[in-house]
């Protein structure tokens, strides 16, 4: 790995900002953001990054697991309501419980598109 995908690595650990890290070493404005696309599909700088992770993450000791059940206490037992959903929130997103409604809506068939629909226009009508 040359030294430009070096500081790439150590940028994009830092920030997780694929477009930034390229900037920081050294890809222009105009092109930074292409450059770091194509450097986060380069096995080497992705060998990289993880061991970078891994090794930050036995530095902290602690593991994600650690950190999702840590999170987990905090949505059941947070001192107020806005903690207790922030951390709720935290999870959700983690666990891709939060659903984009048009990739639900691609994956129906014709079918049921039209009975939603109909059922729709059923409850608009009433």
């Amino acid at each position: 790995m040359n030294y430009r995908n070096q500081i790439f690595v150590s940028e994009y650990i830092k920030s997780g900002n694929a477009t930034e890290s390229a900037k920081q070493s050294g890809y222009s404005e105009k092109t930074a953001y292409s450059q770091g696309q194509r450097l986060l599909k380069n096995v080497e700088i992705i060998q990289a990054i993880t061991k970078h992770q891994e090794d930050i993450s036995k530095a902290a000791d602690i593991s994600l697991q650690q950190i999702v059940k840590e999170v987990r206490l905090i949505a059941v037992r947070g001192k107020n309501d806005y903690i207790r959903l922030k951390a709720y929130d935290m999870l959700l997103k983690h666990l891709g419980g939060y659903v984009n409604e048009f990739k639900m809506i691609s994956e129906l068939d014709e079918k049921q598109v039209n009975s939603i629909t109909e059922k729709l226009l059923a409850k608009l009508t009433d």
